[in-house]
């Protein structure tokens, strides 16, 4: 399923901090927002899971409105990790994760068979089973991270948005997380729109970047090209050069 961004801009408090973005998202592919804090990457992702008011513009997955859904019927076409999602206190892995599928049974009916497949499938697929019935209290900040794209990947939406998803994360649990979600992107056509603040990362794993300067749109296109591109330092305000090892860009601050 595909995402597409037309001219979206946002207030907030008598603000502008999102103005006339466009930019569209291939099924199966994953492209990532980047560019300095305040740039508008939060409020995009927001806005693109449907909890931000638009000021003008549209967002559309596979060429529905998604304003226009309930909050049930969004929940079961795109699927959000916030910065900073909320695990309930003494819950099992497994409990957890089967939260994910409550968009589907509805909040009071017990999951069925079929939801506890998927699910099964899910905890199999990110290495999770011997965990299952640990409490997720007792995880360490990788292993909760992965718990939480578990859940999300249960909901069994065709889109996932996530905003942040290795804050807090040491450099290997960063790529351990994105790995796992690239190998979704490529076995399973996941559709991937993503926040990150790491601009090699960002490089390595994403089929398209969204640069985003006060709230625009500085450049967008393949990874190659954006941090190539002579808008990638003006955004930052500060010189950013980009050196190739091993085949891969890596970005570098220059002091001074």
């Amino acid at each position: 399923m595909s995402i597409a961004v037309a001219h979206l801009s946002v207030r907030i408090g008598g603000t502008t901090v999102v103005e006339d973005v466009s930019f569209t998202v291939p099924a199966g592919t994953w492209t990532t927002l980047i560019g300095p804090n305040g740039a508008g990457k939060t409020t995009i992702v927001s806005s693109v899971v449907g909890l931000q008011r638009l000021a003008s513009g549209q967002v559309t997955i596979e060429e529905t409105d998604i304003h226009e859904l309930s909050e049930r019927t969004r929940a079961g076409v795109v699927a959000y990790v916030p910065q900073r999602p909320t695990i309930p206190v003494g819950s099992s892995i497994l409990d957890y994760v089967t939260l994910g599928r409550t968009a589907s049974h509805g909040v009071l009916r017990a999951p069925s068979a079929a939801d506890r497949e998927i699910v099964d499938g899910v905890i199999e697929r990110l290495g999770l089973a011997k965990f299952r019935q640990r409490d997720v209290g007792s995880l360490s900040g990788g292993e909760r991270q992965r718990v939480v794209l578990a859940r999300t990947l249960a909901q069994g939406t065709r889109v996932v948005v996530l905003d942040e998803p290795t804050s807090g994360l040491d450099v290997r649990h960063q790529l351990e997380l994105l790995d796992l979600l690239r190998k979704e992107v490529e076995e399973c056509q996941l559709t991937v729109l993503a926040t990150l603040h790491d601009l090699t990362t960002a490089c390595q794993y994403a089929d398209q970047l969204v640069l985003l300067d006060r709230g625009h749109v500085a450049a967008f296109g393949a990874p190659r090209d954006v941090v190539r591109s002579p808008a990638l330092s003006e955004s930052y305000g500060m010189e950013l050069r980009v050196v190739t090892i091993e085949g891969h860009d890596v970005v570098v601050p220059v002091r001074g």
